[in-house]
Order: C-alpha cells, then sequence, then structure tokens
C-alpha cells in the first residue's frame, strides 16, 4: 500500500456554467455545511503529513473541525484515504493483507461540469466481492448473501442499472439465481444485466457504459477498472469503501503498481473536490451554521 499523497495548495477556480448554477439554485434550500466536529478513526497508522495539512486546510475552508479518534473507540470505519489498493490486488485469490471485508465498491465520478451521467458527467459505481467469499465448487461465485449485500447497497444508493460481470463459465450458474427477479432486492425501475466479460467489453469500451453500477467478479475487476478509467477520464485514484455489515474502512484504488502512484494524483482529485466546493459556496449552497 501507498501512504503518500499532496493536498497542498488548494485554490479556489473561477467559472461556473450556466447549467450547473441553475441546477444548484433549484438544490440550495436542502445544502448545508454543520459545525459539529467531525470525527474520523484510525488504526493507529501515522498519517501522512501532507494529508493531514491538507485535510486541515479542506476543514478549515469548509468552516468544520475534524478530529481522529482510534477505531476501537467509536463505531465508524477506518479513515484512510492515503492508503492505495491497486485494482489488481483481488486476481489470483488476492493478494496478502487484504482487510477483511465481504465486498469493495469503488466511485469513478466527475461531476466537475455539474453534468449529469450520459450529459458529460460520471458516476459509476465499481463493486466486486473479496476472493476469500468466492467458492470455487460454486464456478468461483461468492454466496449468495454476498450477492444480495452488493445489489442491495447499489439500489440503496439509488443505482437504477446494474450490471454484474461474469466469466461465461459463471453465467449460467448466475442467472440460475434469478436475482434481477427478486423484487424484494430489485424493485420496479431497477433493471439488472447478467454479463460475461466478452460481451461486455464492447459497451465498456466506449464513452458512457449503459450502466451507473457494476458488479464485476474479483478476476474481473482489474479490467473493468481500467476501462471505466480510460473512457470516464477519471485516471486517479477513486475513493474506494469496504463492506461487511457497513462500510469498514475507506482508502483509495488506483491503476496498475501502488507505490508512488498515489500522490500526484491525489492532488489533482482534492483540487477538483474543492472547485466543486467553491462553486456551491458561490451560488450560496454552502451555509456555515
Amino acid at each position: 500500500m501507498d501512504q503518500s499523497g499532496d493536498l497542498k495548495g488548494l485554490v479556489p477556480f473561477d467559472g461556473a456554467e450556466a447549467a450547473c448554477a441553475g441546477r444548484v439554485q433549484r438544490l440550495a434550500p436542502g445544502l448545508a455545511v454543520v459545525s459539529s466536529p467531525l470525527r474520523l478513526a484510525q488504526n493507529g497508522d501515522p498519517i501522512p503529513h501532507s494529508w493531514s495539512a491538507g485535510l486541515a486546510d479542506l476543514t478549515r475552508l469548509l468552516g468544520a473541525r475534524a478530529a481522529f479518534v482510534r477505531a476501537p473507540d467509536i463505531a465508524a470505519p477506518v479513515f484512510a484515504p492515503w492508503a492505495g489498493w491497486s485494482a489488481a490486488a483481488f486476481q489470483n485469490c488476492g493478494c496478502a493483507g487484504l482487510p477483511d471485508a465481504q465486498f469493495v465498491a469503488s466511485y469513478c465520478i466527475d461531476h466537475d461540469t455539474c453534468a449529469s451521467q450520459g450529459r458529460g458527467g460520471v458516476d459509476v459505481v465499481l463493486v466486486s466481492p473479496l476472493p476469500a467469499t468466492c467458492d470455487a465448487g460454486e464456478g468461483g461465485l461468492p454466496g449468495i448473501g454476498t450477492l444480495r449485500a452488493m445489489i442491495r447497497a447499489a439500489v440503496a444508493e439509488g443505482r437504477e442499472r446494474i450490471a454484474i460481470i461474469v466469466h461465461a463459465r459463471q453465467r449460467t450458474a448466475l442467472a440460475a439465481m434469478r436475482l434481477a427477479e427478486d423484487r424484494s432486492l430489485c424493485p420496479e425501475g431497477f433493471a439488472v444485466d447478467i454479463l460475461a466479460i466478452e460481451d461486455a467489453l464492447p459497451a465498456l469500451m466506449a464513452p458512457g457504459a449503459p450502466w451507473d453500477a457494476i458488479i464485476a467478479m474479483p478476476e474481473l475487476r482489474s479490467i473493468v477498472f481500467i476501462l471505466l478509467a480510460e473512457t470516464s477520464g477519471v485516471r486517479g485514484p477513486w475513493s474506494m469503501l469496504w463492506h461487511k455489515l457497513g462500510v469498514r474502512r475507506v482508502t483509495s484504488e488506483v491503476r496498475g503498481e501502488v507505490r508512488g502512484e498515489v500522490r500526484g494524483e491525489v492532488r489533482g482529485e482534492a483540487l477538483r473536490l474543492h472547485a466543486a466546493w467553491a462553486r456551491l459556496r458561490g451560488r450560496g449552497v454552502t451555509i456555515p451554521e
């Protein structure tokens, strides 16, 4: 894992498109920044200085306060976005040292122009079971409980079009579970496509894949991650959540080798976050209390 990053030099960006302004005006009544302290859990590892300084800069600009506490002291996920995991970490039964989790979810998001997905914006979550949850006796598929938990997590976020990408040999077994037809799991209006990787590749290689949530088996996660990064242009670190009866850990996910790659890219993500916040503040959306 890489535990480096750079959030220094945050500078507000000027200028916002008229469409963005109109959208923000409509959202304004429901958004606010409150003054309650933000309590973040850590597992005892030292926080890189550049990250702690950058977080201090960001919370000061937001008018909020943040404090780190030991993970066992509060029921909260470990917050360590400076820890980067490779997109290939789940291949070959998983690399050593994977955190304890049932599945992971990483977010490919770029709303820099306030455009919705399909209109220039990107918002896709990539979900995968951990290799330890997959049963070789079931063709390498995770248990039904894990499959349902992943779909339920996507539905809870309001994702309406879900793709489950598997090896061709797994597709028949997965289709037999009839998950897409379970209305207690997928309400009306939600669509679930079960695809072999060969059939999913054309859509993944074209800009604007038709799904807002993709569940990929562990061995396929790396190729799906790379294609989404290339077609969307979101090539820096993605926010990564580790789930097990709720979110247990917050890290980042990156392409290729981890060490040395997170530092430069994180600054770009921080600048984009700050630019979006600056535009919202300029439209009166964030309201310090």
